[in-house]
């Protein structure tokens, strides 16, 4: 016979598709791959399933090739070749079909012909799968099998051959595992047919499986009879299936039957089982019930109801899909639109095996880089030369493997979920991860009944037994045993009705005296408390907690912003207006549900206008004491909302403060806010407002209380109103966390957590989110505010999350609606949505916590100014974030939280997972940590490894010399106050920027000249260097030696010559295009205590308001320009006034935390002048440093 082949994308339409699809869009072009397969287009009885094979390759390679429903519904249908570098190559298939008769010797010549015309690839033939695979693997060419029905052929370990079907000897294993579970089921008759490999195989497992497996699990279950017979049998006997079959059934008695035949056979049998009228409790037959005609051929519904059988693909089975064809009902859709009629498992598993081999190439190149700009797939295949492959770090492959061998590779590791089922190939490369589904015929229709995670409908096992109709005696118009169940009903309704009448009663009593052992366990009286300091509103609308002792411990003071009372209008409170609540308001508390919840607004949604966005909370008089009464007339006396309510307002630090946020709830723009559904779900819900009684608030704040973790801040009580806080909010009374907020002490650049705090703390965090999201009674909403706000420290350095009552309180909604709505396919639950919206606010928050930026300001301008093209794909992090995180924390540690920065929130790991993997990742982070610490060491210039200090003078170097003399001694050194001191802080303008486009060591060695010639200013000036932290340098004046006269004068200079000597360092010394480094400086004077804080890797730190405002300063300013307050402004007034008198003063600026300040631009005397006539600030290479004209300057700069 004359093969016949051709393309299947061959037509006129589809090569024009072809070429459009190859010139449009992708500079980097296509590469067509050649598939060939030897398959016989017209039916044969000896080879039966070859067309369907055929066609299920075919709309696959279509599919592909001319991009059907691209972009519909979701589905991606284009594939590329994409390496590392991002060059993309379209992948097309040349599928080409050789035709043979079911002749093995001529179908062996095909299949050699197929592999001669150049077929990169070869669909395998089922029926003569051993003669093919020798073929194709001597040829070393792979040959992907859709569906061999035999374990022999992977048991020849062919390097080259694959399979996507799972094995048939587990067909019967589901359906024989219910019959041994149900117990009634004890006598199993057995037969097959000897002519159909496909039977023996199945029913020979059958037999082994329940002789060695099931026997021991149930020793009742048992086979009684085996009846094997051929074709010669079936025509020697008439009515075989009647005569035979089922009198053997019959005869021993069985009550279950398991059949391996074909189509006529098993219909044969099913009419004979129903002619007799034998009650079979289970009936297994292969094949034949899955054929569309099969219910009407034994005889209609009746007869065909609860027949088993096995398929490997069912168009209604759940739990299914991919971005190729979507679930298996929209592949079959997809199938009957192309070729007019259902496909069955043979189409489907068909077009799995393109599916696998084409995302088999689309990943295999992923670590390699295209040498050649464009190539034919001969070349990408074939020419080891034409690409160059590294490993996952980074480490080019010895041996360079060609792109064959990756195809492979990508296969063998393959692990995917598809319309058709799971694809994980073990290491005889036969797919492990299929399961076969067991169908039952319920009304006529088949049904999905196992396995369970895919089942359409419930397994009916045993059979009903058919029950005759009885008579039944009546009493009036209702049968007998009707009459006596109304009676029954009649009487115990009004015997539960009394009874009814008693519990509520009884149970109006306990709730009552329930409420009242909550109100006195929660409610703190406000004269139990002594003040430290009260809160304090912050110009952002949030709140700085306060301070107190509260039965000799101390406590945090968090105003409740997500609530406010009835009858409030912003700030202020009019008793007179609050709404009426009937006297047994707080008796319906029951510790449960309250009734009536209104949404509660998250505490970081507040700001400016957060008086229009709160909602109304009731007051339940009954709840609140006359004391309690009192306090709220005395504190609502007053309008806050007009000018009065300033008077509580100061910036979030004072001059005794640390220089992080005390414990509160208060906003940091460090953490960039990925978009939520569920916290603008949240916000909305807000705005409408139900009205909130304070046995309502009592009931989330012992739902708070009841947490009990240690990362997670414990929750003593509430406090209605506290004298003299100019605000109608309740105060929640929790545990004091010393440190303040995360965001804060990251703020704060006197702090630096090294990598074992951050590694703490990102396991803390996600230790308590999963112990939230474990919760069952009730469910958690989301409990992570965005931008871990709630996240604190206190004085260990270890993390507790402070859970916003709507975390709470949203939970009871989630209950009640998750009840009552039916889960879709694909859908996940409300509660593992809220969890998987924490998983990113955590990846955020946590990437943030490990990258090296910490400047909050700069964090914010750049994640605004991040586009899709800077993001890692499909994933919410920056590319330059996500390799500075592979670099110092390692790879396992970067792709765990890209997983968690998902885009697709079903790729998104639970928190449980997330714990698992930070303690895994723990032994690789300090690895990479070491490695980083030895370059950072090896890049640092020789010339000072032999001007190496001695002990004692790098620790006075380190610390000051009071801190020095007590570390020595081996004292812990107390802290210090120093009243008045001089700080400088100063970053590099576009520091970002330079690290993207210069390697590491240059920019290390950038830093290196820069700094030290900052310290030799420094010392020349007698100042002293507190730390830097990557481009940041903190200087400060008047503390390690005294200077009260002179220390801003010399600051100043400093400042100066700090920006004279970036103006004149370059950027890179090989790259002069990138020109010279331009900093930005800020300058504050003012009080702070220094102290060391922590055990490992002691610092010297500064504390106070001074550092905040000093940083803000620098933030603030402009390029090489140098910004100071008005405070350090009139102090340089005394000191050299020559250079204030020259200051430029700026228009008032937002300062986050202190408000509206007026700031000044500080030039050297001789440029100054130029400058102001210019009207403009400088722009040139820079300041200048001023030539020391000033006696009283050059005396105090000669002295050091």
């Amino acid at each position: 016979m004359v093969p016949s082949w051709r393309p299947c994308w061959a037509s006129p339409l589809g090569c024009l598709l072809v070429l459009l699809a190859c010139g449009a869009d992708e500079p980097s072009g296509s590469i067509v791959f050649k598939l060939g397969t030897v398959l016989q287009e017209t039916f044969s009885a000896q080879c039966p399933g070859t067309i369907a094979m055929h066609l299920g390759h075919k709309l696959a390679t279509d599919r592909l090739n001319e991009g059907i429903g691209h972009g519909e519904g979701g589905h991606v249908t284009e594939l590329f070749v994409k390496d590392a570098q991002g060059s993309r190559h379209r992948i097309f298939f040349n599928y080409t079909r050789y035709e043979a008769s079911c002749d093995e010797g001529e179908h062996s010549a095909q299949v050699e012909r197929a592999i001669g015309d150049g077929a990169h690839f070869l669909l395998g033939n089922t029926h003569f799968a051993f003669t093919e695979s020798a073929i194709a693997n001597n040829a070393q060419r792979l040959v992907h099998y859709c569906c061999p029905d035999t374990d022999e052929l992977f048991d020849l370990d062919y390097k080259y051959v694959y399979g996507v079907a799972g094995s048939v000897k587990k067909d019967t294993h589901q359906a024989l595992t219910a019959m041994a579970l149900d117990g009634s089921i004890r006598r199993l008759f057995v037969y097959y047919t000897e002519d159909f490999r496909y039977a023996t195989v199945t029913c020979t497992a059958a037999i082994e499986h329940t002789t060695s497996m099931l026997s021991q699990l149930n020793p009742d279950f048992k086979i009684v009879s085996v009846m094997k017979y051929s074709s010669q049998n079936v025509t020697s006997a008439a009515n075989f299936f009647d005569s035979v079959v089922a009198e053997e059934a019959v005869r021993a008695e069985a009550d279950a039957v398991v059949g391996c035949d074909g189509q006529d056979a098993g219909i044969q049998t099913a009419k004979a089982f129903a002619r007799r009228k034998y009650y079979l409790k289970a009936l297994f037959l292969t094949w034949a019930p899955l054929h569309s005609g099969f219910v009407s051929s034994v005889g209609g519904p009746e007869a065909a109801n609860h027949i088993l059988t096995v398929a490997h693909w069912h168009p209604i089975a759940r739990g299914l899909a991919d971005t190729f064809f979507g679930t298996p009902v929209e592949y079959a859709a997809a199938f009957e639109k192309e070729h007019g009629f259902q496909p069955d498992q043979l189409h489907a598993v068909a077009s799995a095996t393109v599916l696998s081999l084409a995302w088999a190439i689309q990943s295999a190149f992923e670590q390699c880089t295209f040498v050649k700009p464009s190539m034919d797939a001969a070349s990408l295949l074939f020419d080891s030369d034409a690409i160059k492959c590294v490993d996952s770090l980074g480490v080019p492959f010895p041996n360079n493997p060609n792109g064959y061998a990756l195809v492979l590779k990508s296969l063998a590791g393959q692990a995917k979920t598809t319309f058709f089922g799971g694809i994980e190939f073990n290491r005889f490369r036969r797919n492990i991860a299929a399961q076969p589904l067991t169908l039952q015929v319920q009304s006529g229709v088949n049904q999905v009944v196992l396995p369970l995670e895919q089942a359409s409908k419930k397994l009916i096992m045993p059979v009903p037994r058919p029950v005759p109709p009885e008579k039944t005696d009546r009493i009036g118009v209702l049968e007998k045993d009707n009459f006596i169940a109304v009676v029954v009903v009649v009487v115990m309704s009004a015997l539960l009705l009394l009874a009814a009448v008693l519990l509520f009663g009884m149970f109006r009593r306990m709730r009552r005296q329930h409420a009242n052992r909550v109100k006195s366990l929660l409610v703190i009286p406000p004269e139990h408390l002594q003040i430290i300091n009260l809160p304090v509103r912050l110009l952002d609308g949030s709140w700085e907690s306060g301070k107190a002792i509260l039965r000799n411990s101390l406590v945090a003071l968090e105003p409740l912003s997500e609530v406010m009372l009835a009858g409030t209008s912003g700030d202020s409170f009019n008793l007179s207006k609050a709404r009426k609540i009937p006297e047994n308001a707080l008796s319906s508390f029951d510790g449960g549900t309250p009734s009536g919840h209104g949404p509660i607004s998250r505490p970081e949604a507040s700001s400016l206008d957060w008086k229009n966005c709160e909602p109304i909370v009731d007051i339940d008089m009954e709840t609140v004491n006359g004391q309690d009464l009192n306090h709220l007339k005395r504190t609502c006396s007053g309008d806050l909302g007009t000018a009065p309510n300033l008077l509580n307002m100061r910036p979030s630090m004072q001059g005794s403060d640390v220089a992080s946020v005390g414990n509160d709830g208060s906003q940091h723009n460090r953490f960039p806010q990925p978009p939520s559904r569920f916290w603008k779900k949240q916000n909305q819900q807000s705005f409408h407002g139900g009205a909130l009684s304070c046995s309502q608030i009592l009931d989330l704040v012992l739902r708070a209380r009841t947490l009990q973790h240690p990362s997670v801040v414990p929750v003593t009580g509430i406090v209605w109103s506290l004298p003299d806080l100019l605000s109608d909010a309740p105060v929640l009374v929790t545990e004091c966390q010393e440190l303040g907020t995360l965001a804060s002490v990251m703020d704060n650049q006197t702090i630096e957590l090294d990598f074992v705090k951050q590694l703490d703390i990102a396991k803390d965090l996600a230790s308590a989110l999963a112990y939230l999201h474990a919760q069952d009674n009730p469910q958690l909403g989301p409990a992570l505010p965005n931008k871990l706000c709630g996240v604190l420290l206190n004085k260990h350095c270890r993390a507790k999350l402070r859970v916003p009552l709507t975390a709470l309180q949203g939970s009871q909604n989630v209950m009640k609606t998750h009840k009552q709505e039916s889960m879709l396919p694909g859908m996940m639950r409300e509660a593992d949505q809220h969890e998987l919206a924490d998983v990113c606010q955590f990846g955020m928050g946590v990437a943030c916590l490990f990258t090296a930026d910490r400047s909050s300001t700069s964090q914010t301008a750049s994640s605004n100014a991040i586009g899709m093209q800077q993001m890692v794909e499909g994933c919410a992090l920056a590319r330059t974030q996500f390799h500075e995180l592979q670099f110092t924390r390692g790879p396992g540690m970067a792709q765990l939280l890209r997983e968690c920065c998902a885009l697709d929130a079903r790729k998104r790991p639970c928190f449980t997972q997330i714990c698992k993997r930070l303690e895994d990742a723990e032994l690789e982070m300090i690895r990479v940590a070491q490695q980083a610490a030895c370059q950072h060491s090896h890049s640092a210039p020789q010339l000072h490894l032999h001007n190496k200090q001695s002990a004692d003078k790098l620790l006075y170097e380190l610390f000051p010399a009071k801190v020095a003399e007590a570390l020595k001694n081996g004292q812990f050194p107390d802290p210090e106050p120093y009243p008045c001191v001089s700080l400088f802080f100063s970053d590099i303008v576009g520091y970002t920027d330079i690290c993207s486009k210069l390697a590491t060591q240059h920019v290390m060695d950038m830093l290196h000249r820069l700094y030290s010639r900052f310290d030799d200013l420094a010392t020349e000036r007698g100042l002293f260097k507190v730390e830097t932290i990557g481009d940041a340098y903190m200087c400060a004046g008047n503390l390690r030696h005294p200077q009260p006269d002179t220390h801003a004068a010399l600051m100043a200079d400093f400042a100066f010559g700090c920006c004279a000597a970036a103006n004149e360092e370059p950027v890179c010394l090989s790259r002069p295009d990138m020109g010279f480094i331009h900093i930005r400086v800020g300058i504050h004077t003012g009080p702070v205590t220094g102290a060391v804080v922590g055990t490992l890797n002691r610092r010297f730190c500064l504390f106070g308001d001074c550092v905040n405002v000093a940083s803000r300063m620098e933030s603030t300013s402009t390029k090489d320009h140098v910004q100071c307050s008005a405070a350090f402004k009139e102090l340089l007034q005394q000191q050299w006034p020559e250079a204030a008198s020259l200051a430029e003063p700026q228009e008032a600026k937002l300062i986050k935390g202190k408000g509206i300040m007026h700031t000044f631009y500080l030039y050297p005397p001789q440029k100054a002048h130029a400058a102001i006539d210019a009207s403009n600030p400088p722009s040139g290479p820079g300041l200048q440093a001023p030539p020391l004209s000033s006696p009283f300057l050059k005396d105090a700069i000669e002295g050091w």
